[in-house]
C-alpha cells in the first residue's frame, strides 16, 4: 500500500522476514545508509540500467543442465549424434592445442 507524504515522495510498505530485515539493516548501517536509502539506491540503479542490476534465474539440476545442452547440441552442427561428453572432449582437446 502506498501513502503520499510531503515533498513529492511516497511511502511504501513491504513485508519482510524479521531476520532478513535485521541483517539488511545491519549491513546498510555499516555502509552508512538506512533501509530507505538502500532501497532508493537499488531502484535508481534499476532505472539507470533499465534492468534488475543482478542476475535473476533458476538453478538447474545437473540432469536438467545436461538435457538442455544435449538439446542445443542437436540443433547445431553434429546433429543429435553429438553427445555432451563428445562435445566436452572436443573442447578439452581444442584447449590443449591452444597451449
Amino acid at each position: 500500500m502506498e501513502e503520499k507524504i510531503e515533498s513529492g515522495t511516497i511511502m511504501i510498505s513491504v513485508r519482510l522476514n524479521k531476520e532478513v530485515k535485521s541483517d539488511a539493516e545491519a549491513l546498510f548501517s555499516e555502509l552508512g545508509m538506512n533501509m530507505t536509502t538502500a532501497i532508493n539506491v537499488f531502484l535508481r540503479r534499476c532505472l539507470m540500467e533499465n534492468k534488475i542490476p543482478f542476475e535473476v534465474g533458476l538453478q538447474r539440476s545437473d540432469a536438467e543442465g545436461h538435457a538442455a545442452i544435449q538439446k542445443l547440441l542437436g540443433m547445431f552442427k553434429g546433429g543429435p549424434e553429438l553427445t555432451v561428453d563428445k562435445f566436452l572432449e572436443y573442447k578439452r582437446a581444442e584447449k590443449e592445442l591452444e597451449r
